[in-house]
């Protein structure tokens, strides 16, 4: 593991959900003494970034502050394009696609490739998220796994299917 920051864009169809869950993440990743920032609505400032090439704009953001050391946990809507442009640019990121219980909005474009789907913003499936950036080794593994080790297997396929490993 490098020092660098990594960058978790977390997308999905409900606006409320991606913040409990970006929430979640940078609270999880807080925990373990990284320094986190997300960056969702209610980040101040963040509507002098809106418009037109919002997302090339976070993901200059999200590019300084992993040089820094920096996690950074994206909750902003954009469109399956963007978030893969800002991949190939950042390089350390991935998708935690949060899925919707009700009908998909309009607009709203699932990841093709999320590293991580869940259905919601606690427990295990944000312990997902964490066991996924300890795969891919962008952060140091934690004390103790959630997983069995089915579970185990099942993620590395997963990452091993999108060609992360």
């Amino acid at each position: 593991m490098t020092a660098d920051g990594f960058t978790i864009w977390v997308t999905g169809p409900d606006p409320r959900a991606l913040e409990a869950c970006a929430d979640g993440i940078a609270a999880q990743l807080a925990a373990r003494r990284l320094p986190v920032e997300t960056l969702d609505a209610r980040t101040p400032g963040i509507d002098t970034l809106a418009g037109e090439g919002m997302d090339r704009r976070l993901a200059v953001v999200a590019g300084l502050l992993a040089r820094h050391g920096v996690a950074t946990v994206i909750a902003l809507p954009a469109s399956r394009a963007a978030r893969d442009a800002a991949r190939a640019t950042l390089g350390r990121m991935i998708e935690v696609h949060v899925l919707g219980l009700g009908p998909v909005p309009a607009g709203h474009q699932a990841p093709e490739r999320a590293e991580v789907e869940i259905a919601a913003s606690e427990g295990a499936a944000l312990d997902r998220v964490l066991h996924t950036l300890e795969v891919l080794g962008l952060v140091a593994p934690g004390e103790q796994s959630a997983y069995s080790e089915e579970e185990e297997r099942a993620v590395i396929r997963r990452l091993k299917g999108f060609g992360y490993l």
